[in-house]
C-alpha cells in the first residue's frame, strides 16, 4: 500500500475467480475488535447500525482508526488507519467491500493473507493482524509502506543503472524467499514494489500478493482469468505460460519472466511491448502475442524511442551513447534470457538471476551470454514460417550439415585445387546466398552467425580457405550493418599467414568497414596501403587493384577532398573501359556512379546529370546489378533534381528511395538514416519545416544511438537540426540543441 491511489485501484482489484477451493482458516480472533477507550470522542466511533455500509475517515475497524482512504478495486477497499495501542503506528488496513464477501471472493482474500503471513522478509511488507468487521467483512492489517512505484523512484532520483540493478537485487531477494516459502508471485510490477527510504537507504517492498500461487498448498488457484476470461494478471509483465493457462502448471520460472520484464523497464524506461497496441488488441491477441512474439533487444528498442531516449538517458544520469553502448553488451542478455518463452530457457530460478546480476556488477562472466544459434533460429521459425520458403534451401543444407562436412572435409584435403573447389561451394554459394539485400535481413544474420560459429577452430590446416571464408564473412556483415561483426572477420582474415594476394581484398573490405564506423583516416591508410599492394602482386588493370582504388577515392570523398577522388575515379574508369568496356557493369555503373557524386558535392550538377542520365540508360540491360546501389544512384539524381528547382521530380524520387531503405535495411541502418537526413534537408531548403522535422529528428536520434555523439554523421545531423531551427525562427530549440553539442578537446 502506498500514497498512489491509481496504483492501488489496479491492487486492489482481488478477482472474481470462479473456484470454490478454499482453505482458509478461520483463525481470526475476537480480541482483535477491540473497541477505543471511552475518552475518544463519539464522532470517531464506527457508523451507527442503521447505515448498512461504511466504514469510513474517523471510523474504527477493531482497534484501528481510519484516516483516510488510500484506494479502492473493484472488491476491496484500502485505508490508511492509526494504532494506538500497544503501540502507535500507522498501518495500511485492507477490507472487502459490502456485498463482494462470496465464498471464492473471501477465499481470494484469504489467500493473499496467509501467503503474506508465511512471509518474514525485509523487502516484504508484514501482515500484522487479520479480523472481520462489525458486518462481518474480513479485513487485514499491514505494513504502510510510504513510498513511490520502484521505476517512479527511480527516475525521480535520476539513479544510475548501478543503482537501479541493486534495487533490483533487493526485490529478487524478496521474491527469492517466497519462493523458498512456497509462494509465486504471479504479479510483479512495478506498482507492487513500493520504495521508501529507511535508515538513510532506499528499500523496495513487495506490497501485493493478491494473485499469488502456493507451491504443495492449496491456497487458491485459477486466479488469473475472470468467469468471463478477462485477464486479471498484467499482460505486460505476464509470462507465456500463466497467459496460456494451458494444462501445465505455473512454477517460480513464471516470476523469473516478470521480473525480467521489470528489469527490462528499469533499463529503457519502455515496456517490451506497446501496452496501448498489446491491450487494445483483444484477449486472443494479447495471449498469442506473449507466447509467440519475442520482443526487441532493450538497446533496439532504445533505439526506437527516438527524442524520448535521450530523456530516459537523461533519468539514469548519463549520456544516450553510453546507455546505448552500455546495453549492446552484456546488461541487455539478463533481461532477454529471463524472459524467454520456453521456461526450460530462463534462468533456473530468482536466485539465479540475481546471481548474474552480480556477476555483472563485479566484471564477471554472465551466465546468460548472448543468444545462442540454436535458441535463435528456434525464434525466427516460430515466427517467420511463411518467410522460410524463400531461404528453404539455404535453410535445407544447414539442416542437413553439409557445410559441417565441407568444412570438415577441408581439414583432410591437401590439394589445393579441391580445396578451393570447396571455399567455392561455401563462399559463392552459401554466402552469397544469403543476401543481405534479398534475404530478410534477420535471417541472414542468424545464418552468418551460424556459418562464424561452425568456423572457429575447423580450418586451421587450410588458411587459405580460412582467409577467402571470413572475407565474405565480413564484407557480408558489413552490407548489414553489423560492422563490429565485420571487423572481427576481416581482422582474422589478415592475421593468417602466407596469402598476400587474398590480403588485398580483406584490407579493402576493412577500410570500408572503418569508413563505415567514421574512422576516415584509418580508412585513408587501409584502403591506400590494400592499393599497393594489388599493384605490385596483381598489376594495374586487376580489378582488386581497381576496387582498392575505388576505396581510397570513397576516403578521399568522405574527407571533402573531391579533387583527389575525381582523379582517382577518371584513372579507374579508363582502365575500366580499355579493360573490361564501356558497358560493363563496374565502368558504366559503378565507377561512372561514385564520379557524378562527387561531381554533385563541387556543385557541378550538369555534368553529374549527365553521368547518371547514361547509367540509368544501361542499367536495364545490367541484370545482376544489386537494387540497393540502383537506390542510392537514384537518391543522387533526385539531389541533383532539387538543385535544379525540379522539386516535384525529387520528391517523388526521394520518397520513393526512402520507402525502399525503410524496408530493405530498416529504420536503423545506415544508408535508411543518411536518406532521412538527405530528405529532411530537401525539405528544409523548400522551408517545408514541418515536413523536415520528423525526419531530421530521425536522423539524428537514430545515429546518436547507433554511431555515437561524436560519429561525423552524427555531427552532420545535429548541425543540420539546430540550423533547421534557425531557419524556422525557433531559436528557443536552436539553442537546446546546441547546448547539447559534445565538446571537442580543443573546445574546453
Amino acid at each position: 500500500f502506498g500514497v498512489d491511489p491509481e496504483q492501488l485501484n489496479e491492487l486492489l482489484s482481488l478477482g472474481d475467480d470462479d473456484s470454490e477451493d478454499s482453505t482458509a482458516q478461520d483463525e481470526q480472533s475476537s480480541s482483535a475488535h477491540h473497541r477505543p477507550s471511552e475518552e475518544e470522542s463519539e464522532s470517531s466511533r464506527s457508523p451507527a447500525p442503521e447505515e448498512p455500509f461504511t466504514e469510513r475517515p474517523g471510523s474504527w475497524i477493531g482497534p484501528y482508526k481510519l484516516l483516510s482512504v488510500l484506494g479502492e478495486g473493484g472488491m476491496g477497499m484500502a485505508y490508511l488507519a492509526e494504532q494506538k495501542q500497544p503501540m502507535r503506528r500507522q498501518v495500511a488496513i485492507k477490507v472487502i467491500k459490502p456485498g463482494m464477501d462470496s465464498k471464492r471472493v473471501v477465499s481470494r482474500f484469504e489467500a493473499e493473507r496467509q501467503a503474506l503471513a508465511l512471509l518474514d522478509h525485509p523487502n516484504i511488507a508484514h501482515v500484522y493482524d487479520a479480523g472481520t468487521t462489525e458486518l462481518g467483512r474480513p479485513y487485514f492489517v499491514m505494513e504502510y509502506v510510504k513510498g513511490l512505484s520502484i521505476t517512479d523512484y527511480c527516475d525521480y532520483h535520476k539513479l544510475t543503472i548501478e543503482d537501479r540493478l541493486d534495487l533490483f537485487l533487493q526485490t529478487c531477494q524478496a521474491v527469492h524467499h517466497a519462493h523458498q516459502k512456497g509462494i509465486i508471485h504471479r504479479d510483479i510490477k512495478p506498482s507492487n514494489i513500493l520504495v521508501s527510504v529507511e535508515n538513510d537507504q532506499p528499500t523496495p517492498k513487495i506490497i501485493d500478493f493478491g494473485v499469488a500461487k502456493a507451491l504443495g498448498r492449496p491456497l487458491s488457484d485459477r486466479t488469473v482469468f475472470t468467469e468471463d476470461s478477462q485477464l486479471l494478471g498484467t499482460p505486460e509483465y505476464m509470462s507465456p505460460e500463466q497467459a496460456d493457462m494451458a494444462k501445465e502448471d505455473i512454477d517460480t520460472r513464471s516470476d523469473v519472466y516478470s521480473l525480467g520484464v521489470l528489469l527490462y523497464v528499469l533499463l529503457t524506461g519502455v515496456l517490451p511491448f506497446d501496452p496501448q497496441t498489446l491491450r487494445d488488441s483483444g484477449i486472443e491477441n494479447i495471449r498469442r502475442t506473449i507466447r509467440e512474439t519475442d520482443p526487441k533487444t532493450p538497446s533496439t528498442r532504445l533505439t526506437s524511442l527516438g527524442e524520448e531516449a535521450a530523456k530516459v538517458a537523461e533519468r539514469r544520469s548519463t549520456e544516450i551513447s553510453t546507455l546505448a553502448k552500455n546495453l549492446k553488451k552484456e546488461l541487455e542478455w539478463i533481461p532477454l534470457k529471463a524472459m524467454r518463452k520456453e521456461r526450460s530457457e530462463r534462468y533456473r530460478s530468482v536466485s539465479e538471476l540475481a546471481d548474474d546480476v552480480e556477476n555483472y556488477l563485479n566484471g564477471e562472466p554472465l551466465i546468460a551470454g548472448p543468444p545462442g544459434t540454436r535458441y535463435r533460429l528456434k525464434k525466427f521459425v516460430r515466427r517467420n514460417r511463411t518467410v522460410l520458403a524463400g531461404i528453404a534451401a539455404v535453410l535445407v543444407v544447414f539442416a542437413g550439415g553439409l557445410i559441417v562436412s565441407g568444412i570438415f572435409a577441408i581439414e583432410k584435403i591437401r590439394l589445393k585445387g579441391e580445396a578451393n573447389a570447396i571455399s567455392g561451394f561455401l563462399t559463392g554459394t552459401v554466402i552469397r546466398v544469403v543476401n543481405p539485400y534479398v534475404s530478410r535481413k534477420e535471417a541472414t544474420v542468424l545464418i552468418l552467425d551460424i556459418i562464424s560459429e561452425r568456423l572457429e577452430g575447423r580450418l586451421e590446416d587450410t588458411p587459405l580457405v580460412e582467409a577467402e571464408i571470413r572475407h565474405h564473412l565480413g564484407r557480408a556483415y558489413w552490407r548489414l550493418g553489423q560492422l563490429d561483426a565485420a571487423e572481427e572477420h576481416l581482422k582474422r582474415g589478415l592475421q593468417v599467414e602466407k596469402i598476400p594476394k587474398k590480403k588485398v581484398p580483406l584490407m579493402s573490405a576493412l577500410g570500408h568497414v572503418y569508413r563505415a564506423q567514421g574512422r576516415l583516416h584509418e580508412a585513408e591508410l587501409q584502403h591506400r596501403k590494400a592499393w599497393e599492394w594489388g599493384r605490385r602482386l596483381l598489376g594495374d588493370e586487376d580489378m582488386q587493384t581497381l576496387w582498392c582504388m575505388n576505396g581510397l577515392a570513397l576516403a578521399y570523398r568522405a574527407q571533402k577532398r573531391y579533387e583527389e577522388a575525381e582523379s582517382l575515379y577518371l584513372e579507374m574508369i579508363e582502365i575500366s573501359r580499355r579493360v573490361f568496356g564501356e558497358d560493363h557493369v563496374t565502368t558504366s555503373l559503378l565507377f561512372t556512379g561514385n564520379l557524378a557524386h562527387t561531381y554533385m558535392k563541387q556543385g557541378r550538377y550538369d555534368e553529374a546529370e549527365r553521368l547518371f542520365r547514361r547509367m540509368l540508360e544501361l542499367q536495364p540491360d545490367i541484370v545482376h546489378y544489386q537494387q540497393w546501389e540502383m537506390s542510392g544512384f537514384m537518391q543522387l539524381l533526385a539531389t541533383i533534381y532539387a538543385e535544379q528547382g525540379r522539386f516535384d521530380e525529387a520528391e517523388s524520387i526521394f520518397l520513393k528511395v526512402l520507402e525502399n531503405r525503410r524496408i530493405e535495411r530498416g529504420d536503423a541502418h545506415r544508408d535508411t538514416l543518411r536518406t532521412f537526413q538527405i530528405v529532411a534537408n530537401f525539405y528544409k531548403d523548400q522551408q517545408r519545416y514541418e515536413k523536415a522535422e520528423p525526419l531530421m529528428l530521425r536522423a539524428v536520434w537514430g545515429r546518436r544511438i547507433t554511431l555515437g555523439d561524436e560519429h561525423p554523421d552524427t555531427l552532420e545531423s545535429w548541425h543540420n537540426l539546430i540550423a533547421l531551427y534557425e531557419a524556422w525562427n525557433k531559436p528557443e530549440q536552436a539553442n537546446q540543441w546546441r547546448a547539447q553539442l559534445p565538446q571537442r578537446d580543443d573546445d574546453k
